[in-house]
């Protein structure tokens, strides 16, 4: 039997608009508005540079021209103390739009055309999140959009890294389920896909990185 591990940013639930507003208000400070649609379109338009804090931050440190052309020097050249700073921020307003206007929190996101048909729970036998996003965050988004996964097919940050990435923990997986013999793994990160003997590594085309031609492209049959 075949597992399907999905990946949750990006593929299930487009979270930018979330992560573009907070983003602002962490690294620019609450009492600065938000920039103008120019600043939004360039930071939409080059997501596929983030995978991680740093990333994010050096991000915004390069749109302060209205420019990414600054974007891989000034992340070679990074002072960690600012971008721990910039996550402890990014953190505490998340956590205080989650405790007092959760609704409109979660309003922030929208379900990818993918994601709309995991609402049906047809489409979700045999189904599991796997996501470097934390696993509180998940649960909150998952059951707001209905998403027919089961909570307990849900596996976070602690768990990909665990084992030194997604395909490495889907493995270990596989190894400790007798009932699967076999995964594919979806997301839209070419980082978090490998070749394996085990686990097939599909790219979801309509999510936030870029591809190559080393993995196919998914295609939910």
């Amino acid at each position: 039997m075949e597992a399907i591990f999905l990946d949750f940013d990006g593929v299930i639930v487009d979270s930018l608009e979330e992560w573009y507003h907070i983003g602002v208000l962490a690294y620019h400070g609450i009492d600065k508005p938000l920039h103008d649609n120019q600043h939004k379109e360039l930071y939409k338009n080059n997501c596929h540079l983030i995978y991680s804090d740093a990333d994010e931050y050096c991000l915004f440190k390069a749109l302060e021209n209205q420019t990414i052309k600054d974007f891989h020097k000034i992340r070679k050249d990074v002072n960690q103390k600012e971008v721990d700073s910039y996550s402890k921020q990014f953190k505490k307003i998340r956590n205080f739009y989650q405790n007092h206007h959760l609704n409109w929190w979660c309003g922030l996101h929208s379900l990818t055309d993918y994601g709309k048909t995991l609402t049906n729970p047809k489409n979700t036998k045999d189904y599991f999140i796997l996501t470097r996003k934390n696993m509180d965050d998940v649960l909150i988004l998952k059951n707001y959009f209905n998403i027919k996964i089961p909570d307990l097919k849900v596996f976070d940050y602690s768990h990909s890294v665990k084992y030194g990435g997604k395909v490495d923990f889907i493995e270990k997986f596989l190894d400790n389920h007798s009932d699967y013999n076999q995964a594919v793994l979806v997301d839209d990160r070419i980082e978090n896909l490998c070749k394996s003997s085990k686990v097939k590594c599909y790219f979801a085309s309509w999510g936030y990185g870029k591809g190559n031609n080393e993995f196919e492209t998914y295609t939910d049959s």
